[in-house]
């Protein structure tokens, strides 16, 4: 599968997607809007708004690109003061009518080509501007199934798609500082999710790994998770890091 494909995979129900997925915990939000002053904003790979529906009540303008028309369908149905959802690709979009004092991506910057995205960005800010970009950070979530992958779908374990290494890596302070960023930094905020058998469910239907495995396979590795929770005393702690890389763009 395509890089492009594999980025909007999400879109096959985004509905599901909506529901299952969490969304940004406040403390993360708070440490991008601290950065710098934010009244226009750009999201990249907007999704159905998870993270949008945290910033839109601090800004007063954001700009949602979002290239899944079934995703960028659930945002715009929830009908948010000062968004504008836009469906198309970062690499596609002509950009903002002008310059923006923040572009951030939540769970969605290992997607882009990076090859051209960062001057992309940089063209869009104003001198000072920030670009985050934020990431919910699954931790240990293969490792307690290890049993029904081997068994059900052992491809989700070796894993070889370098963008979803990248996500969990922190190469982005590298990137950043070499796109020339400056003041770069990493915030981490650990948090958690107590899960049902049903939700574990319902969340790891929406990973794109998992969707990509084909029936009957996908459906009996689902209720092997499932039985793995129940037999675990009923419910799943599921630990997360919400990291968050961000730079300026140097006030020139």
């Amino acid at each position: 599968m395509g890089n492009e494909e594999r980025a909007v995979i999400f879109g096959r129900d985004a509905v599901a997607y909506d529901a299952a997925r969490p969304g940004y915990p406040i403390e993360a939000v708070r440490h991008i809007l601290g950065r710098t002053e934010v009244r226009v904003a750009v999201e990249i790979g907007a999704g159905t708004g998870k993270a949008t529906v945290s910033l839109a009540p601090e800004v007063g303008r954001i700009i949602c690109v979002e290239p899944s028309a079934e995703m960028a369908s659930v945002l715009e149905q929830r009908d948010l003061p000062g968004v504008e959802v836009v469906v198309s690709t970062l690499e596609e979009w002509e950009g903002p009518p002008g310059p923006v004092d923040l572009v951030y991506a939540a769970q969605a910057w290992h997607w882009v080509d990076h090859s051209t995205a960062y001057r992309q960005v940089k063209d869009m800010l104003r001198p000072g501007g920030l670009i985050a970009l934020m990431w919910n950070v699954p931790q240990d979530r293969y490792e307690v199934f290890d049993e029904a992958y081997r068994e059900h779908a052992p491809e989700i374990l070796a894993e070889e798609d370098e963008r979803i290494r990248r996500r969990d890596t922190d190469t982005w302070m590298g990137e950043l500082a070499g796109a020339g960023f400056e003041e770069v930094e990493w915030f981490t905020h650990r948090w958690s999710r107590d899960l049902s058998p049903g939700e574990l469910r319902a969340l790891y239907s929406t990973y794109s790994d998992h969707i990509l495995v084909p029936e009957p396979r996908r459906s009996r590795l689902l209720d092997a998770l499932e039985e793995v929770v129940r037999g675990s005393g009923g419910r799943f702690t599921l630990g997360y890091n919400t990291n968050v890389f961000s730079g300026i763009r140097p006030r020139e």
